[in-house]
């Protein structure tokens, strides 16, 4: 067994569940914090021996959809029992090539005196087919694997980061793949999840009155603007299906779009 936690937030994912809690049986110790499921959520994670415990309702809007990403994470280092925690979204599954890395990492002294976490690669899966070409999008890697002991806690309420506890402590990137996720080609769905993201990030930005960090933001957001706009001339994707193309401009159209939508808040 892998001496290390899986941090997992759920809320009616049955479809994908079984599958993500497969690819981490090995772990230890699986933590579900469940935001009121009404299908089969619990009852597969129950078959995996999870560590189940409820969202609290101050994280969550009336419609139990989170409000807090970094809230909900900071409860999940709190609750594991072990030092190394990786998070996982319910439809997401670990590549088994993936764990021996991981298991040594929860073993390293080394490696825990000088990382505080590690940025692993996301592949989508499109007809039942892992997409590896490099596309607008994707890969993309984020920080999923963390030593708990080396986080001060999560910050910003979406699209959140740890942070380490001292400046000494660094981040590690690995390479290749690490997580696979299916792909929703909707594009009433991806519209849905992005107007999501940015209600949070309004409230965050709207409440926040740091000059300094709302120019930062600011910074930040044409950024990503003049990055999506100059793939869209320049970069050609290697994908060969034409409707994962059409969804990817459609990403970039909206990422450009809530991003304007955003700056315009900031001057109000």
């Amino acid at each position: 067994m892998i001496k290390a936690t899986v941090g997992i937030l759920t809320f009616n994912s049955a479809k994908y569940l079984n599958d993500c809690l497969n690819s981490v049986k090995s772990f230890r110790e699986i933590l579900v914090l469940d935001g009121g499921s009404t299908d089969q959520t619990l009852n597969i994670a129950k078959k995996y021996n999870c560590k189940i415990r409820k969202q609290p309702k101050k994280f969550k809007f009336k419609n139990n959809k989170i409000k807090d990403f970094s809230k909900l994470k900071d409860l999940i280092l709190k609750l594991s029992n072990n030092d190394l925690v990786l998070f996982l979204d319910s439809d997401e599954i670990l590549d088994k090539s993936i764990l021996k890395k991981i298991n040594f990492y929860s073993k390293s002294k080394i490696s825990k005196k000088k990382y505080y976490s590690f940025l692993l690669g996301r592949f989508p899966v499109h007809k039942n087919k892992t997409i590896t070409q490099k596309t607008i999008f994707y890969p993309n890697f984020q920080e999923r694997l963390v030593y708990k002991s080396n986080i001060k806690n999560f910050t910003k309420p979406v699209h959140e980061r740890p942070l380490p506890k001292n400046k000494n402590l660094v981040s590690k990137k690995i390479p290749n793949q690490s997580i696979k996720f299916p792909v929703n080609l909707n594009n009433q769905n991806l519209y849905k999840k992005y107007n999501y993201y940015y209600k949070i990030e309004k409230k965050m930005l709207l409440s926040n009155t740091n000059l300094f960090k709302r120019l930062n933001f600011i910074l930040y957001r044409l950024l990503v603007i003049f990055k999506y706009i100059v793939q869209n001339f320049f970069f050609n994707s290697k994908v060969s299906d034409n409707d994962y193309k059409k969804f990817e401009k459609e990403h970039m159209k909206l990422n450009v779009y809530f991003s304007f939508k955003l700056l315009v808040n900031l001057f109000k």
